[in-house]
């Protein structure tokens, strides 16, 4: 049995304070050790987001049944499309196929429209969203939507939980209707967990509809860092972030 650690700490932001706290191994681990609790503080920056949306007084229109932004495409950090194929691979054998072969339909039309998706959110922003504009265009569904409601909503990724709106659902499916009003949050959890992931800070993605392919083509490689290495160098990138103000 893997031996843990527990921790606990406090990040302010603005005059707010919020309670973090991680429970990781001991010994070199994958980052991918820490995501349930990068899940939970998303959640949390998320909660923190839409208390700040209501106290102005008004409401977050989102809700199940609106599958609108899962034609958006959503980048995942190599950990995240671990967690994703893991959970592909433990679904029963049909559903494991029927999800995989929407997958492979995704990435044929992304495919087919000649572009890469090596364009950095950080570094090449007009690439990036160049690719993200033609996958919305193409109205490519994320494999894991169904009945325009989110099938693993509880594992959704990352930058998924950072999406909120106020205005009306029916904008989020027109592009460029200047009609949609997103939350902003306080800290890319996606983008600090992801730059934290390595040891360069450079910011490592994918789209999610590549994350099959990512997993199968790159076994987990040896580990550099330890479970509370990994978690101070997450903590150090939202905490920076904090202090600078960041929103998206």
């Amino acid at each position: 049995m893997t031996e843990t650690i527990s921790g606990e700490g406090k990040l302010r932001i603005g005059e707010s304070v919020l309670d973090v706290g991680f429970t990781v191994p001991i010994g070199k681990y994958s980052p991918l050790s820490m995501l349930p609790d990068v899940q939970r503080f998303a959640d949390q920056i998320t909660n923190y987001a839409e208390s700040k949306v209501k106290a102005r007084g008004l409401k977050i229109s989102c809700s199940k049944g609106c599958g609108a932004c899962c034609r958006q495409m959503a980048p995942v950090t190599p950990s995240e499309a671990q967690h994703l194929a893991a959970l592909v691979e433990k679904m029963p054998p049909d559903k494991s196929l029927q999800v995989r072969e929407r997958f492979a339909t995704a990435q044929a039309i992304m495919s087919a429209t000649g572009l890469q998706p090596y364009g950095h959110p950080d570094e090449d922003k007009a690439a990036y969203r160049k690719y993200g504009l033609a996958y919305f265009k193409n109205g490519v569904a994320c494999p894991f939507l169904e009945d325009e409601s989110c099938s693993i909503h509880a594992d959704r990724p990352l930058v998924c939980r950072e999406y909120l709106v106020t205005s009306p659902p029916a904008g989020c499916a027109v592009l460029g209707s200047g009609q949609v009003r997103k939350v902003s949050v306080p800290i890319q959890v996606w983008a600090a967990f992801g730059r934290s992931s390595t040891l360069d800070r450079k910011l490592k993605w994918m789209p999610l509809i590549e994350s099959l392919a990512y997993t199968e083509a790159h076994p987990a490689p040896e580990q550099e860092r330890t479970g509370p290495q990994h978690v101070e160098a997450f903590l150090r990138e939202i905490q920076g972030m904090a202090d600078r103000g960041e929103e998206n």
